[in-house]
């Protein structure tokens, strides 16, 4: 059975602590730190995503030391299956500006082949830093500067086969980059099956939103149209987690949210 699992959240934690979550995990962000992970780690089983806001595969050097301390702090605390982190950006600084995704000025986008070298060493670090699998999370493509090569399925494939890790699939993040790209002309299916589905181990679950014309990572409530895109993913790949990812919402919400996913993993996926 695939294992269900949901994105920290205050409420997350309140209804973890109150065993009223049903879920097999929770996924914890390193951005957040160590700060509240004590009041976490008793209830659930966690799962560590990402490093920090400023941790990016595609950088020059980006293993602070700080970070690093954290990092490791979590680690031995949580004793999790893998790591996951995102595959990278594609300009060196880059940040969140005016909305759901990254930008980058003109002048700080690296070359396809700065990229692909940076990514290839971080990540081999990485991996072997960390002593446990890494996995690597596709993204969701904007003109942005932030985005250009990585979301290509073929360089993805490439440097994944060149590090020798995982795939952590964000559903929400194909279907946007499918939708963004001009060459996939919004075909999902086409561009998730240039994917390497054969390395999926975890899938991240949300709605994805629109904003100016554009499809954005907004983290919703998913609704049965985005359940339809799970059981042709979980078809297609060997994933062994579903991650609800999805954005502060009420204690019910949540409930109702976790208990529609989990019904559907135990009734269709036997």
């Amino acid at each position: 059975m695939v294992r269900l699992g949901v994105s920290i959240s205050r409420t997350a934690a309140l209804l973890v602590a109150q065993n009223r979550l049903n879920v097999d995990y929770i996924v914890w962000y390193g951005q957040i730190g160590t700060q509240h992970l004590e009041a976490v780690l008793p209830h659930k089983p966690l799962l560590l995503h990402d490093l920090s806001d400023s941790f990016w595969l595609n950088y020059g050097n980006p293993f602070d030391e700080k970070i690093m301390a954290t990092t490791r702090t979590i680690l031995d605390c949580i004793q999790c299956s893998w790591l996951s982190t995102g595959i990278g950006a594609s300009a060196e600084p880059q940040a969140h500006r005016h909305g759901p995704y990254r930008e980058a000025d003109q002048e700080h986008l690296q070359t396809r082949e700065v990229v692909a070298a940076n990514i290839l060493k971080n990540g081999k670090q990485l991996q072997e830093w960390a002593g446990i699998p890494l996995l690597l999370e596709n993204f969701n493509y904007h003109p942005t500067n932030a985005y250009e090569y990585i979301c290509e399925p073929g360089f993805f494939t490439e440097l994944l086969s060149d590090i020798g890790c995982g795939m952590l699939l964000d559903l929400g993040h194909a279907r946007i980059s499918a939708r963004n790209m001009p060459e996939w002309n919004g075909d999902v299916k086409r561009y998730l099956n240039a994917m390497p589905l054969d390395k999926v181990r975890e899938v991240h679950f949300n709605r994805p939103g629109w904003q100016h014309g554009q499809r954005v990572d907004l983290h919703q409530p998913v609704c049965t149209d985005d359940l339809e895109w799970l059981d042709w993913v979980l078809d297609r790949t060997p994933a062994e987690a579903v991650t609800l990812e999805i954005e502060e919402v009420d204690e019910p919400t949540l409930i109702a949210q976790i208990d529609r996913v989990r019904e559907f993993l135990e009734g269709c996926r036997v």
